[in-house]
């Protein structure tokens, strides 16, 4: 098989101890959680689990914790020059996957939160749907359940038409997709009244631009928490998958608290 990624397999295999994986029985996240997929012995010790490998790197840099400590003591909608972006990185899953357990994402204040997905609590695990050393998506098992391939036209059984547009027959993706562009639109009117035009360009770093084209600088607190969140949405393209409900409630939130009107929305 050819390699589908960068990895070399001393990533996951001990060099020392070959073929055998490392044993990991939790990691660590950005949010100061221990999460993991393993299970109990007898003992009520945890058992190592090779997904928690996988763990390691899909967690994500940042979390609700370190977007908290970065603007404490802030005025919500005050323009700070010292405030910079807060990025999660790239292909969080393991993050999303957890939802609350994690606190990937920017998680608001008085609001409750889903933990791990339905899937983890039956035991599901990355490589239950990923191929381990291609990273595809293995389709076929989702049709085992789901009666399709097509992972964006999956739901989760229930009627709720999450996003408002009447369309209740949509995938989990299309719920997520309407809400990340209603959050962006609401991103975009509040920046406008409170510092400046905001750009969003998925592929170029800083990701967030004012009108000059320059890394957008005239950040408020409730801004950030806001662009965390898209930015989140955005990075995990899988997330409408790995905990979809999750990702909706964080969408929702981040709209409601820049003012924006939720209540064609309904909240998991």
């Amino acid at each position: 098989m050819e390699p589908g990624n960068g990895f070399k397999c001393a990533t996951c295999h001990n060099e020392s101890d070959w073929p055998n994986r490392y044993a990991v029985t939790s990691v660590p996240f950005p949010s100061g959680a221990n999460v993991t997929f393993s299970k109990k012995d007898a003992e009520g010790k945890l058992i190592p689990d090779d997904a928690n490998l996988c763990l390691e790197c899909h967690q994500g840099r940042e979390s609700t914790a370190s977007v908290n400590n970065a603007l404490k003591g802030k005025d919500l909608d005050t323009v700070d020059a010292n405030i910079r972006f807060k990025n999660i990185h790239y292909f969080a899953a393991g993050a999303t996957l957890f939802g609350n357990d994690a606190k990937g994402a920017y998680q608001y204040d008085g609001k409750e939160y889903l933990g791990k997905h339905a899937h983890v609590e039956n035991g599901f695990t990355c490589k239950s749907c990923h191929d381990v050393h291609a990273l595809g998506v293995k389709t076929e098992t989702c049709a085992t359940c789901h009666g399709t391939e097509d992972v964006e036209a999956i739901r989760y059984g229930d009627p709720v038409d999450y996003d408002g547009d009447g369309d209740m027959a949509e995938g989990m993706y299309g719920e997520v997709d309407t809400l990340r562009a209603a959050l962006f639109a609401e991103i975009q009117k509040y920046a406008a009244a409170n510092g400046g035009a905001i750009e969003y360009k998925a592929s170029a770093y800083p990701y967030f631009f004012g009108a000059d084209g320059k890394g957008y600088a005239t950040w408020t607190p409730r801004l950030l928490k806001a662009a965390f969140n898209y930015q989140y949405s955005q990075k995990d393209p899988g997330a409408f998958a790995h905990n979809g409900k999750y990702v909706i409630q964080f969408l929702i939130d981040s709209i409601e608290d820049l003012g924006g009107d939720v209540s064609k929305f309904t909240r998991p």
